[in-house]
């Protein structure tokens, strides 16, 4: 599994190294990037497991097996979400404290006004 890692890490970090872009900003910015991107995935997975568990706890409330895990489904889902939304958060602050562009991943929230103009 670790040669397997290491060829994986290499391949990724190849294209910056053959640039000379060796700086730690620069490989926080492609390591947050692909964070960026895989985050939405894994969030989509964790919401459908946790709606898989939603659906085999009433569908089967006379099995008491599925029952249990159709709860267990929905524990994980549950703990999926706030792992996955936790990371998404750890993300967005290290883009902020280290001056790093967001790239499409977080962005900002909307505000709304609040003052009729006239």
């Amino acid at each position: 599994m670790s040669k397997r890692s290491f060829i994986l890490g290499t391949f990724f970090f190849l294209p910056t190294f053959a640039l000379a872009q060796t700086s730690v900003i620069t490989i926080m910015d492609d390591l947050i990037n692909l964070m960026q991107t895989i985050m939405p995935v894994l969030l989509g997975c964790a919401v459908a497991v946790f709606f898989w568990g939603v659906v085999k706890f009433i569908w089967h409330a006379d099995d008491e097996k599925a029952v249990q895990e159709g709860r267990m489904f929905l524990v994980w889902g549950m703990v999926g979400i706030f792992v996955i939304v936790a990371l998404w958060s750890i993300i967005g602050f290290i883009q902020t404290e280290l001056g790093l562009a967001p790239l499409g991943g977080l962005g900002t929230a909307p505000t709304i006004q609040t003052t009729v103009p006239i």
